[in-house]
């Protein structure tokens, strides 16, 4: 069967879909301890998968303090994988600090529930991971997985690439700028402002010699010449006489 991954979006629930009974009857439950909710026995015991995960989502929220929390179900009734997500996210992690990953053993659905409403500036107050680069790395995830994995190999390395994609967002937002770096940015802004300082001097030269060129005036100049036959400054006047052309004879 083909794996079904209808949660990226971490859809929120629709009104008058109710909580399945176990969560109903909680009221606003706790986050399972070792981030892994598995009631029917999903995991093998034999497998370690179980204790797998559970490491790596732990030591994930230690360094980071960033929660990744598991749900699996054989079987989802009135509800689906992402809506069931978006409710377990809202109640587990109202903080938005985290993720909540719904898996449907039947099915093969996934749906991860992620904060849709928070800052998209890791650097104000509680904002860990912003939200267009949660889904970035949800998707990364996804595509990185097999999905012809049989259930429990696939739920595991899935849950092992959200791990890694957070891990990897954390470390590249907390190293600093290498050295050469710094310098090329440093140059940069400076031929940046002498470009600019340039540009400026330039368009005032513009502005001057247009403004300049607007209030020019010509004047013509002062000649010492005497007046003569009438006309001033010594002008040259001729007299011409025009008659009728005499015929030329035979």
């Amino acid at each position: 069967m083909a794996v079904l991954i209808c949660g990226v979006a971490g859809v929120f629930p629709a009104p008058g879909q109710a909580l399945p009974e176990w969560l109903a009857k909680d009221g606003t439950p706790r986050p399972p301890d070792f981030g892994i909710r598995d009631e029917s026995g999903f995991f093998n015991k034999d497998s370690g998968a179980f204790k797998r995960i559970s490491d790596q989502f732990r030591k994930l929220e230690t360094d980071h303090g960033f929660r990744i929390v598991l749900m699996v179900e054989p079987v989802l009734i009135g509800t689906s994988a992402p809506e069931l997500a978006g409710q377990l996210r809202q109640a587990w992690l109202p903080d938005g600090n985290g993720l909540v990953v719904v898996f449907e053993a039947d099915s093969r659905s996934v749906g991860i529930g992620r904060d849709l409403a928070g800052s998209s500036d890791p650097k104000e107050p509680g904002a860990v991971i912003p939200t267009h680069e949660t889904a970035a790395l949800i998707t990364r995830a996804i595509d990185a997985v097999d999905p012809k994995l049989v259930p429990e190999a696939y739920i595991e390395a899935l849950s092992g690439k959200l791990v890694e994609e957070c891990n990897r967002y954390f470390e590249l937002r907390d190293a600093p700028l290498p050295a050469g770096r710094s310098m090329r940015i440093g140059l940069l802004a400076v031929g940046a402002l002498a470009l600019l300082a340039l540009g400026a001097l330039g368009l005032g030269w513009l502005v001057k010699h247009s403004a300049m060129a607007e209030v020019r005036t010509f004047r013509f100049p002062v000649v010492d010449r005497p007046e003569r036959l009438g006309a001033p400054c010594g002008a040259a006047v001729t007299a011409r006489r025009f008659g009728p052309v005499s015929a030329k004879r035979v």
